[in-house]
């Protein structure tokens, strides 16, 4: 018997906490399993293409959130046009009754569900299992909402869309190989295989950290197009502080936990390296 956190969960910010902590809570006290029920692709991704949603997690960030807030059991939902056109009941039967024998189902204020959202939480109601509705999250007195954070992170609001997500923002992929500039300047750098989908914050110089073999790294990281390079393509790179080895094809994540400045263009490589010193130094001030 399992008890559900109901959602897409994109971010698993803290209105999505709230709900997966409930179940979690309740898993506990009632000797059952808590599940979360996630879509992949997002909803929105498939009912309006047309919007180019990114988003907040990747599918694997997204696991490893939900694993971090107490979820013990993951269950995938691909969102395709069949999926789309299931009607409510249709749902519940399927996927909350006969897949996963649910007990009691956690949802937030705002979900809906089936074709053309017909479905809310009055239509959980009534399948042998009990519901919960958690209100909203509210910060500076507006509801914490995934589209919210995007707008945040897009626009440069880094340290607020922060505040609203609750945890450090993760960009995760594969090591590719470089320019070397980075190494060049004294400053060797690793550079990430973006995801498609996701939503990479605005330009500029981020303090992160990222886990290797069990040990954590400070990180510098640069988001930007590298102007004083002439390079138009965004790129995410950081420098790991103390790190010496080889991470070429290596998957790694960096948790984005503060903004430090905006991306500037410098005409003299040595103004630049010395801007560099002064990101690293505050990167170590930081986490101490």
């Amino acid at each position: 018997m399992t008890v559900i956190a109901l959602g897409t969960f994109d971010g698993v910010h803290l209105g999505h906490q709230k709900i997966i902590k409930s179940a979690v809570a309740y898993a506990k006290i009632n000797g059952l399993t808590p599940t979360a029920i996630t879509f992949d692709p997002h909803p929105q991704q498939l009912i309006s293409p047309e919007r180019g949603l990114k988003l907040l997690t990747t599918l694997d960030e997204r696991h490893a959130l939900l694993h971090q807030y107490g979820i013990k059991r993951i269950f995938v939902i691909k969102f395709d046009r069949r999926t789309q056109k299931l009607g409510p009941n249709e749902f519940i039967k399927r996927i909350i009754v006969n897949r996963l024998s649910a007990k009691h189902v956690f949802v937030g204020y705002d979900f809906a569900f089936g074709w053309g959202r017909i479905g809310g939480v009055k239509d959980l109601r009534g399948h042998g299992f009990s519901v919960t509705m958690i209100p909203a999250v509210l910060r500076n007195s507006h509801p914490v909402k995934s589209r919210r954070i995007r707008e945040e992170l897009s626009w440069g609001n880094f340290n607020n869309a922060l505040a609203d997500l609750g945890h450090a923002y993760q960009i995760s992929g594969k090591v590719i190989k470089g320019s070397g500039r980075g190494r060049k300047l004294g400053f060797p750098t690793v550079n990430l295989k973006l995801d498609k989908d996701k939503l990479i914050p605005s330009h500029g110089i981020y303090a992160a950290w990222t886990e290797i073999k069990g040990k954590r790294y400070k990180v510098a990281v640069n988001i930007g197009a590298r102007p004083s390079f002439g390079i138009g393509e965004v790129l995410v790179e950081g420098h790991i502080i103390g790190f010496s080895g080889n991470l070429y094809r290596k998957h790694i994540v960096l948790n984005l936990v503060k903004k430090l400045r905006e991306e500037k263009h410098f005409s003299d490589i040595a103004k630049l390296v010395a801007q560099i010193k002064k990101d690293v130094k505050s990167v170590q001030l930081l986490f101490k």
